[in-house]
């Protein structure tokens, strides 16, 4: 993808977003340009049917998530994106990862980058991530490049809460 592909598609992605939380991604995205990453967004919104075969495929666990959240009208207001390193999307290294988790928290945001881990390699990123120990030895979670709003859970995003 060309820089301004890139671009372009994290335009378009950001719209499919809450605009609390999209504000809050573009803040992210910042702060990765800002170290030389190139942050890719490779999905916000997803429709039930995508989030369905995701399931089934193995690629989630929940049936429903922070990426199917809609307005009341059905339109995409998703509360999640998947933020890849274009230069490495399909091997995104632990530095990129380790920095795309600090800056989500800082904006108020969580990422996957702990999810399904022991509470020991939990705390191991947790103490990197405040440390800004980026280039820690760490495992990492399921989804690390799944970036949510935080202080709000699936379920009351399933029934209209919003930032």
């Amino acid at each position: 993808m060309t820089e301004e592909q890139r671009k372009q598609n994290n335009a378009q992605r950001l719209t499919e977003c809450n605009p609390a939380f999209r504000k809050k991604v573009a803040a992210v995205l910042c702060d990765l340009e800002g170290h030389g990453w190139k942050p890719r967004i490779q999905e916000a919104w997803r429709s039930p049917t995508r989030q369905k075969q995701l399931l089934v495929d193995g690629f989630t666990k929940v049936g429903w998530g922070m990426h199917n959240a809609a307005t009341e009208d059905g339109k995409p207001d998703s509360l999640a994106v998947d933020i890849l390193d274009d230069d490495q999307p399909n091997h995104e290294s632990t530095r990129f990862l380790l920095m795309l988790a600090a800056s989500a928290k800082a904006h108020g945001c969580i990422t996957g980058i702990d999810w399904g881990l022991a509470q020991e390699d939990r705390d191991t990123i947790r103490s990197a991530i405040a440390s800004r120990d980026f280039e820690a030895k760490v495992e990492v979670g399921w989804d690390p490049c799944h970036v949510q709003i935080g202080g709000i859970s699936v379920q009351e995003a399933r029934n209209g809460a919003r930032p």
